[in-house]
């Protein structure tokens, strides 16, 4: 129920101004008398519904007697909305009031309408948008009908959105003045008659421009009244209204009148349907995760959520940047944060406590006899001392030769040794034996494979023995935690247990998932060193931190209620004993339990200290049940007071919150002399308009005060500006400028040769030595001379300027096209590239023409910009665009450059009522709409359609009177995005233009439905049946219909594998109609398949059964 005369269906209509029916949209409304009502300053709204018998009693006599057609119509609910003595917006308490009613009469089959009018004194609220001025009357009056949201069936009661719906009062369509009753659940539109055999509508025909006619039966005054079409008024429908009446275009916006609509010019710096939206850069900026555009100094910035940086809050801030991790320690970078993985034993939050413990080869002491061992990047190498040798320094040098093996020292050297067959080494050391090898097989005792006399044999050394295994890079057992080492020739690998990494299994693997970096729900998995969130449904997103949050997430169904998705919302099916919205209202042995008085409570129970309320602060003396918990705002904001305050109830929870609302203090119109309002928290700001100051603009500066005028002038205050006076000798606009003759002329001689006269001293001017001024062609070949009074003056030449046309005046350079709109073009260019020329030039001027003439403007722009916005121009429309250089002269004809030239062509308009109208499993249907007048330049439109994976777009191209296309051959259960745009200019040599994409609409087409459903067994209470999934797509749960000639049950069951489901509760020899729907979930909510039927109908019971009903029937 709307406080402004209306009752909405499945969504909130909150629009005070009211628009002629029909609407479209989904928007299904009933409307006694939609206007802009404000009952703050008078008035009530009351509402209520209603089972009473004395009331369904009288809405059913009214509904026979109205349409006899009825006779067994038999009331089952009424709802009835009185709007009792309000006024309007802009009012007072002393200003007229209305008295109106809406009464909703079911029997869950049939629904009808009665509107009850009993005084009807305004008909307009005084907000801008609607136009009434202070008694309530004039501009866009009150509709009254009724609207289904398709954009087909509506009605409209004669007069509305006229002056003439203040008389609906009078009027009727049953006979009783101030009454009109309709049928709202029909196909087609059905009004309330009587029984009058004499038809006015069927002999005049009186009604025209497509209004219908209504008789208008009082008895014994046959007349008619007629229900015109939007757009029409008058008591024939003969009059087209003039939407510009009341003024709907704002901020000195130009209004155009169209049939049922106006369009409006916006000036620079506004948008809107009615130019009501002040510009803002903010509007094409785009900030990525999460972050929210801001305006600092007039330009756009991304404020970015923590963890984010860059222009655009693209850039994941990378927290381990700074190396906070101290003393070895590993960085892993997370959102908004970072974690640390520590080397042994160091710990903290940066690796900041403990002693140092690094991993050395040389833990083990590998070096004997006191030899010093030095740790290298691949093991070790020790350094021995002086009379030892080898790899750990165990063998002693001998004294004499040292060859091994046999070998002999060479001319006496005891290190240079000539080894004996089979052994090689810089002391023979080595042996090759008989063992062959390969690099695929490892030599025994760490022996070596190499060729030898061609075969690939292995070589030992010869110190040690079988039992005696050569020293190891992995004897120092360098592997920590329990890895494994194994050695690569002279150098070692680690094969590190799961958890460690690291050349030494130092390092604790870092667990990704311990800081929790998905948000909503989702969960953390890690996968070869990183982590990825998968998102719960509806997010999406690195961190699931895009998305809308599942309304039944936060499991708002108590009692064991079970939460179904409802248009955008929740729904809680309750079980048996329980009802209310969360299923919080218990019934228990004929004792109705309620918050406020229970009878039944008998534990104690305690709701906790209730949860904050943004912008509020607020106060409770106790947490039981029955406690109250009062809610104030700050100030700035105000009170929704229809959950204040909130109460402790039975199951422990509080009542719903409610919201604080800021308060728009611009709703008063608070500023003066044409300032423009601009709402703040808790204040307002007033940007005066030139000529005005004061916090309300209620002050007109003297611009006086700063004596502007010289030389003796006297000033004169206007709005916004000044005038001066100047003293004689003296002009300009602050008497600024001598007055060249002021003094009178005067005799002057001249020099030999001379043409003009030398004037002796500012203010005087001199006779000329020659009365043709112009006879020595002082303008040359660039410019006319003119003579006037015995003097002259120079019309310059295109490209020249001058007192003499002496310089040559250049054109811009660079012209080009910045940006193309529907009404405007952007296009900037170069200054003379000449410095000289720069300086010459005052700015420049600006000239645009359409292709077929009609439309011609030059704008002048000052010489410090190098850029311009051409502004209402036609959409879809070639232009020719000149810039010119201009230096000002002061006889105001200014001197031009050649001009620089390009041709361009606006944007068409984009198409109008885009929407989806049908889709199936491997069609999308969609439709759209060109007016004949805004879209007249449109030639072609092309509609697009790609998945989200797509590289290119399937795309069609259409002629202009086609207004309607069918995507076939798509995949069930996908999403698709689909946009229209339109096209003018048909070839290269027209210049074509394309208008802005509609904005794209995301379609999932619907999942196959399941197959074979079946009736395995059938008694006279229940149907078990089954089915066979769908066979291809993501499924994740079933609706169950259960449809009979009186009502439809519906179950949705979250279960993607069932195959098989049993209906209760059924009557016996019933005739039933049972469906089965796949549901897909989506981002944008749940996608049906096409359901598949079954027609059953149930057993008779058997004898033993008939027998107990009848028995408890008497």
């Amino acid at each position: 129920v709307n406080n402004n005369g209306i009752i909405s269906f499945l969504k909130e209509v909150s629009q005070f101004t009211p628009v002629a029916f029909p609407i479209s949209k989904d928007r299904r409304v009933v409307a006694a008398f939609w206007a802009d009502v404000d009952n703050r300053r008078a008035g009530d709204v009351y509402y209520r519904e209603s089972k009473d018998q004395a009331i369904l009693e009288r809405a059913t006599k009214d509904i026979a007697q109205y349409f006899p057609e009825f006779p067994e119509f038999v009331a089952q609910w009424v709802f009835i909305a009185t709007w009792y003595r309000v006024t309007f917006f802009g009012g007072s308490s002393f200003s007229p009031v209305n008295t109106f009613q809406i009464v909703l009469i079911t029997d869950g089959k049939l629904s009808f309408t009665i509107f009850n009018y009993e005084s009807i004194t305004w008909t307009t609220g005084m907000h801008a948008s609607s136009g009434g001025d202070f008694a309530g009357l004039g501009g866009i009056a009150a509709q009254a009908g009724f609207n289904a949201g398709d954009g087909k069936r509506y009605f409209n009661i004669p007069g509305s959105r006229t002056d003439d719906i203040a008389d609906v009062e009078m009027t009727t369509n049953v006979g009783i003045p101030g009454r009109w009753v309709f049928r709202i659940d029909d196909a087609q539109v059905q009004v309330g008659g009587c029984s009058n055999t004499t038809s006015v509508c069927l002999t005049l025909r009186p009604c025209l421009n497509g209004g219908k006619c209504i008789e208008d039966c009082i008895t014994g005054n046959p007349s008619y009244t007629c229900s015109c079409l939007a757009g029409f008024t008058g008591k024939r429908c003969h009059i087209d209204v003039d939407e510009c009446l009341s003024h709907p275009c704002q901020n000195g916006a130009t209004c155009v009148n169209n049939v049922n609509s106006f369009s409006c010019s916006c000036p620079p710096g506004f948008k809107g349907a009615s130019c009501e939206i002040e510009e803002s850069p903010c509007e094409t900026k785009v900030c990525q995760n999460g972050g929210k555009c801001q305006l600092a100094n007039g330009t756009a910035v991304c404020l970015c959520q923590l963890g984010y940086t860059g222009e655009d809050c693209e850039t994941e801030v990378n927290e381990c940047e700074s190396s906070p991790c101290l003393n070895g320690g590993h960085c892993v970078d997370l959102v908004d944060n970072y974690t640390c993985v520590c080397l042994e034993p160091f710990v903290g939050q940066r690796c900041e406590i403990g002693g140092p413990r690094v991993p050395s080869a040389c833990l083990s002491n590998p070096c004997q006899n006191e030899g010093s061992c030095l740790e290298m990047e691949q093991g070790y190498v020790c350094e021995c001392r002086e009379g030892y040798t080898g790899q750990d320094c165990r063998d002693k040098l001998s004294e004499g030769c040292e060859c091994r093996n046999g070998g002999s020292c060479l001319e006496g050297n005891v290190t240079i040794c000539q080894c004996p067959p089979g052994y090689f080494g810089l002391l023979c050391e080595f042996e090759v034996t008989a063992t062959p090898c390969n690099v695929n097989t490892q030599c025994p005792d760490g022996g070596y494979c190499m060729e030898y006399g061609g075969s690939y044999l292995c070589v030992c050394h010869t110190d040690y023995g079988t039992n005696h295994t050569m020293p190891s890079p992995c004897d120092s057992e360098p592997c920590l935690n329990g890895g494994s080492c194994e050695v690569h020739d002279d150098s070692y690998t680690c094969e590190c247990p799961r958890g460690f990494l690291g050349k030494h299994c130092e390092k604790a693997k870092p667990r990704l998932c311990s800081t929790a970096p998905c948000r909503n729900g989702g969960t953390c998995k890690e996968a070869d060193g990183e982590y990825h969130c998968a998102c719960p449904y509806r997010f999406t997103g690195k961190h699931c931190e895009i998305g809308k949050p599942d309304p039944c997430a936060s499991g708002p169904c108590q009692n064991g209620g079970t939460c179904f998705h409802y248009i955008g919302k929740y729904k809680c099916d309750c079980p048996p004993g329980y009802s209310g919205r969360h299923c919080e209202i218990a019934r228990r042995s004929g004792c109705f339990c309620h918050v406020r008085s229970h009878p039944c409570v008998s534990a104690e129970i305690d709701c906790g200290v209730p949860n904050k309320v943004k912008h509020a602060q607020a106060s409770f003396n106790s947490t039981k049940v029955g406690s109250l918990a009062e809610y104030q705002c700050e100030l700035g904001y105000t009170l929704s007071q229809h959950n204040n305050p909130r109460v402790c109830r039975l199951q422990g929870v509080w009542s719903d919150p409610p919201e604080c609302d800021e308060i728009d203090e611009c709703r008063s119109q608070p500023c003066l002399n044409g300032g423009l309002c601009k709402d703040r928290v808790a204040e307002f700001l007033c940007v005066c308009e030139p000529g005005y100051t004061g916090h309300h603009c209620e002050l007109e500066i003297n611009e006086c005060q700063s004596d502007p005028c010289k030389n003796g002038g006297t000033c004169k205050d206007l709005p916004g500006s000044f005038t001066c006076y100047c003293p004689e000798g003296f002009v300009g606009i602050q008497c600024e400028t001598v007055a060249a003759c002021a003094g009178g002329p005067s005799d002057c001689s001249t020099e030999p040769g001379a043409v003009g006269a030398v004037v002796p001293r500012v203010g005087f001017c001199c006779r000329p030595c020659s009365s043709a001024p112009c006879f020595s062609s002082p303008c040359g070949s660039r410019g006319y001379c003119l003579a006037s009074n015995g003097t002259h003056s120079c019309t310059c030449k295109v490209s020249y300027t001058g007192k003499s046309c002496e310089k040559e005046l250049l054109p811009p350079t660079s012209l080009k096209v910045e940006r193309v709109e529907d009404t405007g073009v952007l296009i900037s260019w170069h200054p003379p590239e000449d410095a000289v020329a720069r300086q010459l030039i005052d700015g420049y001027a600006v000239t645009y023409v359409s292709f077929d003439g009609s439309y011609r403007r030059t704008d002048f722009v000052d010489r410090s910009r190098s850029a311009h916005q051409l502004r209402a121009l036609a959409s879809g429309r070639a232009y020719n665009i000149s810039v010119f250089s201009v230096k000002r002269n002061v006889n105001n004809k200014n001197d031009i450059s050649r001009p620089v030239m390009l041709t361009t062509r606006t944007r068409p308009r984009p198409v109008e009522g885009f929407e989806i109208t049908n889709v199936t499993a491997s069609t999308i249907t969609v439709q759209w709409a060109l007016h004949r007048l805004k879209h007249s330049t449109v030639s072609r439109v092309r509609v697009s359609i790609r998945q989200p994976g797509d590289l290119e777009d399937r795309t069609v191209e259409l002629n202009s009177s086609v207004a309607k296309y069918t995507f076939l051959d798509l995949q069930p259960g996908e999403r698709y995005i689909v946009h229209v745009t339109t096209l003018s200019g048909l070839g290269t040599e027209d210049h074509p233009s394309e208008s802005l994409a509609t904005a794209p609409f995301h379609v999932w087409t619907r999942p196959l439905p399941p197959r074979n459903l079946t009736a395995s067994r059938v008694s006279a209470t229940s149907v078990y049946m089954t089915w066979e999934q769908p066979p291809a797509g993501a499924v994740e749960g079933y609706i169950i219909n259960v449809t009979t000639a009186q009502s439809v049950k519906s179950r949705y069951v979250p279960n993607g594998k069932l195959v098989s489901y049993t209906v209760r509760d059924l009557l016996p020899a019933q005739r039933y109609r049972l469906s089965v729907t796949a549901v897909q979930n989506t981002e944008q909510g749940q996608v049906h398949s096409e359901p598949i039927h079954l027609y059953v109908t149930t057993l008779q019971r058997d004898g033993t059964a008939e027998r107990r009903w009848s028995q408890g029937g008497h």
